[in-house]
């Protein structure tokens, strides 16, 4: 029989893989290294394609074809996206958190794609599609549509096993299996649509590659080939995610290779070449194999749209994301003549700001039913243009904001020389839904959208696209979000959606952008899809241009930072660069221009209307804005007492300096504060004081020391509130500020259990509840607490154990910690540290932590719990929930520690007593006597007044 152990390690690694397990666990990641091993270049075996001169309108339509049998496709996690479930970032994104002044367009074409019913052979959809010069070509699980791009009528839908006519003894002729995708290559008017397809639960694994042989894909013939993606190292290897991406020299694709008889994982890029593949030629491809230590994975080909391709001798880009906060590109460059010479290299990391993944799943309205969101990927597609002046890159992906899915996005700039990442964005408006699953492109003139998902517990999941215009606010989508369509329905059966969606441009004008996405118009299993083109206005026409300065009206000097909104034709939002400059390409029209506000120091916009521009022409409109000072706290300074600088009880006639900073553009002048306290037991027997002016971006303190008194029954550690109302010569400040009676000391634990003393008070409850302590995983020295001690934790579990209750009354600053190790089955199945003030009876909604996915060794879980101060009657729980599908071995707990930060208060300064005779009738003490009193009464003081510590 194998050790729990053992069963432990083959857990996790079947969890990497998406099947079913028998335990596994873990700790938190660590930082990816810089690169992992790269193998190649390979040359794979000679094939050529079946040629096919049919009409696709012959074909049988629909699912009356050779359809492929239901199923519901597994969400297959990459070894680092198990990893990366347990990632929390500590850093806030740029997060626009509110709509912009503009508005994204209109759409244009508006029509229904593909359906379930009618196309559908699972979920989730695997939505992807092209624009051509007249067609739209629409690819899911596991169909291909072709529609009248003009007036959306469909042509043909066909499915792919009717699609593909051989290539004969390969599995693409009947058993295509999805991950679809449709490109169209401006560049040869070629089309290229591609799914994966295996006959057998090992392989051999393909990927059919179908190449038009003209701009026709209707009646125009297409070359069916079918490429063994299964070699080499990777034999036996699903070629999972595949993408596809065109570029000047060939096609590139990549795939996350997943080992279907061990626990291998890997990454495969390959290079087709093109000019053989569009003419029927023999399929000629070089590839290279990575990420076989598991730090990468999802690689994005570059994808290049416009008429001016990456220049001569240009690789292709290809990006993936690793949490919390890094890109990583990789280039490929293929020599067609001589492939030895191809070569593969990176990663370079490039710096993002740092991002958690989702772990969780979306809500639906009228379900409870959960969505995924697939955010530890970026998302299809990886969009290149080549600007004249600058080449860049267009990612997306999903991250969490607050609990809230959304939409991270990036321009990377200089790929191929001093790589940056220009702008990033995370579009999170605080509405309360989530949006994900994006896809991102950019126009001729450098305008970016996005399309995405949106839903909440409110919403059904509806179809919605945001952007921005070249020269608005870096890091911003000012032109608000249009909706596509809103659902009607939800998802109620299945949570798999996506796996992603399609923003292309039309290569007829290279300016409208095509949109394809999952909706439902009725709740059930039954998804639909949808497709609709759009167009900003400004694109391909000639501008004119507003610019100007935005400059301080005392001083003349440029604000930088400003923004500056101009409404007309179109509205637009910018901000002023470092000398206060604005500069914006806008239709022709007449124009109002607002600049402002810029808080503190300028909290009142200014407006210029009636300001017009011509195409081709240039207006200038300076704009001054009034500033103002502002007055903050910044510090303050105690002396006096016994001498160590803070406040503490039984102290008398503190004195205190309080340090204002003038935050704002101008002067402060006239400066009286008054200071005052809510804190009982603290009195103030100096209270007023001037202040000398202060510059802007400079600071002062009062010219006459506060003073302050804390009386000895004021609680060490007590929070004292303080409030100045101030006074200027520009205007009254409100500031509040507080100190602590004492000291705070390093932190403390109150309540320690490493489980060694058997239960010791802890309780388990729930549904499914096994829960135990188990000596087969500790973290020290023997003991753990595990909810599956006899294997793996079954299906539809919620089962907790709950700690005693603990007394934190007078306790500040208090926090969580633990060592977990755990494997769970990524966005499915997850555990959360709860807590509760009333001891157990009720628990709060939020919890302290989250717990999915694959830890590979044990970490501590620290998590700060304000909320647990001063609280007497607090409870702590690790509860475990599981769905109905994977199962593993769950997770395991030790060490666990409820601390807090000791306030320590030193006696005062005792006051000088003078002894003498009192009173005509007191006798005189002799000498000795009088010291013995004098050293009696000395003790009793230090007895009263020794350290104090709560």
């Amino acid at each position: 029989m194998p050790s729990k152990r053992l069963l432990h390690v083959l857990a996790i690694l079947g969890l990497l893989l998406g099947i079913v397990v028998s335990s596994v666990q873990a700790s938190a990641p660590s930082r990816p290294a810089a690169s992992s091993p790269i193998y190649g270049p390979f040359a794979g075996e000679t094939s050529y394609p079946t040629v096919w001169n049919g009409d696709m309108r012959d074909l049988p339509q629909g699912n009356n074809g050779k359809a492929a049998p239901n199923q519901q496709f597994p969400l297959r996690l990459t070894p680092s996206e198990q990893s990366a479930a347990t990632w929390a970032a500590a850093l806030n994104p740029n997060v626009q958190d509110s709509p912009g002044a503009g508005q994204m367009p209109n759409p244009i074409m508006n029509f229904n794609g593909m359906t379930f019913p009618a196309n559908g052979a699972g979920w989730p959809p695997d939505v992807n599609g092209a624009i051509g010069p007249n067609h739209y070509v629409e690819t899911v699980n596991t169909s291909v549509g072709i529609y009248n791009k003009t007036t959306g009528a469909l042509i043909s839908a066909v499915t792919f096993n009717t699609f593909f006519t051989g290539p004969a003894g390969t599995p693409c002729d009947a058993n295509n299996q999805g991950d679809p995708q449709a490109l169209y290559d401006q560049t040869v008017g070629r089309w290229v649509v591609t799914d994966f397809a295996w006959s057998g639960a090992t392989g051999p694994y393909y990927q059919c590659i179908a190449v038009s042989q003209t701009n026709d894909p209707v009646a125009g013939g297409w070359y069916f080939y079918a490429l063994r993606a299964d070699t080499g190292i990777f034999t036996s290897y699903l070629n999972d995610y595949p993408k596809v991406g065109v570029w000047s020299d060939g096609w590139y694709m990549t795939a996350n290779m997943f080992d279907q008889i061990g626990t291998g994982f890997g990454v495969r890029v390959w290079a087709l070449n093109r000019s053989q593949m569009i003419t029927g030629g023999a399929l000629q491809e070089v590839h290279f194999d990575t990420c076989t230590d598991a730090t990468c994975d999802a690689l994005l080909p570059a994808n290049y749209h416009g008429t001016t391709a990456p220049p001569a001798g240009a690789p292709n880009y290809m990006l993936s994301a690793t949490p919390p906060d890094l890109l990583k590109m990789w280039k490929f460059h293929v020599d067609w003549v001589t492939p030895a010479n191809s070569t593969f290299t990176g990663p370079t990391l490039l710096p993002i700001s740092a991002f958690e993944p989702v772990t969780y799943q979306v809500p639906q309205q009228g379900t409870t039913r959960l969505l995924d969101t697939l955010s530890f990927r970026l998302m299809n597609l990886l969009q290149y243009r080549n600007m004249g002046s600058y080449e860049s890159l267009w990612a997306s992906h999903t991250v969490d904001v607050a609990g809230k899915a959304s939409v991270r996005w990036y321009e990377v700039r200089a790929p191929g020389a001093a790589t940056n990442v220009y702008q990033s964005g995370t579009y999170a408006l605080g509405d309360g839904n989530h949006r994900w699953m994006p896809s991102i492109a950019a126009d001729k003139d450098g305008n970016a959208a996005v399309g995405y998902s949106v839903s909440s517990a409110s919403m059904f999941p509806a179809l919605r696209y945001a952007g921005r215009r070249l020269g608005e606010s870096l890091g911003q989508l000012p032109q608000n979000e249009a909706v596509l369509i809103n659902g009607t329905g939800s998802q109620t059966g299945i949570s798999r959606w996506g796996d992603y969606f399609s923003l292309t441009l039309d290569p007829a004008d290279d300016c409208t952008f095509w949109f394809a996405g999952e909706y439902l118009p009725v709740s059930g299993n039954n998804w639909y899809t949808r497709i609709g083109s759009f167009k900003f206005a400004a694109c391909g026409q000639t501008l004119g241009t507003l610019s100007g300065r935005v400059f301080n009206t005392v001083t003349n000097a440029g604000i930088a930072g400003a923004p500056v909104t101009v409404v007309g034709p179109e509205t637009m939002t910018t901000s002023t660069d470092v000398s206060g400059n604005y500069s914006v390409n806008v239709v022709p029209g007449t124009y109002d221009i607002t600049a402002g506000p810029l808080l503190p120091g300028y909290p009142t916009s200014a407006t210029v209307t009636g300001r017009t521009v011509g195409a081709g022409g240039a207006t200038t409109t300076d704009i001054g804005l009034a500033p103002v000072p502002h007055l903050a706290y910044n510090s303050s300074a105690v002396s006096g007492g016994n001498g160590n600088s803070v406040p503490e009880p039984g102290e008398s006639n503190l004195q205190m300096l309080v340090n204002l900073m003038n935050d704002g553009a101008t002067t402060s002048t006239g400066i009286n504060a008054v200071l005052s306290t809510s804190t009982a037991g603290v009195t103030i027997s100096q209270n007023t004081s001037a202040y000398p002016n202060i510059l802007a971006g400079g600071n002062a303190n009062n010219n006459t020391p506060y003073v302050f008194s804390v009386a000895d029954t004021v609680l060490c550690g007590t929070l004292i509130n303080f409030q100045l109302a101030v006074t200027s010569t520009q205007g009254p400040y409100t500031i509040n500020f507080s100190l602590l009676a004492g000291s705070p000391q390093p932190p403390t634990a109150y309540f320690f259990d490493n489980f060694e003393n058997g239960v010791n008070g802890w309780t388990t409850g729930g549904t499914q509840n096994f829960w135990a302590q188990v000596t087969n995983m500790s973290y020290s020295p023997t003991h753990s607490w595990h909810e599956s001690p006899s294997g793996v934790y079954p299906n539809n579990m919620n089962s907790w154990l709950q700690s005693p209750v603990i007394n934190l009354a007078g306790k500040t600053n208090t926090s969580v910690s633990a060592y977990f190790l755990h494997a769970l089955e990524a966005g499915y199945d997850y555990a959360y540290l709860e807590y509760s003030t009333d001891g157990g009876t009720t628990w709060a909604p939020s919890y302290l932590a989250r717990f999915n996915g694959v830890t590979l060794s044990w970490a501590q879980t620290a998590a700060a719990s304000p909320m647990l101060d001063n609280q007497a009657n607090v409870a702590l729980r690790l509860r475990v929930t599981s769905d109905s599908g994977v199962v593993a071995d769950g997770i395991y707990m030790d060490d666990f520690a409820v601390n807090y930060t000791p306030i320590t208060c030193e006696p005062p300064t005792p006051t000088a007593v003078q002894l003498s005779n009192v009173g005509s009738t007191t006798p005189a003490l002799p000498y000795g006597t009088m010291a013995a009193a004098l050293a009696l009464l000395l003790a009793a003081g230090a007895v009263a007044w020794r350290r104090r510590t709560v």
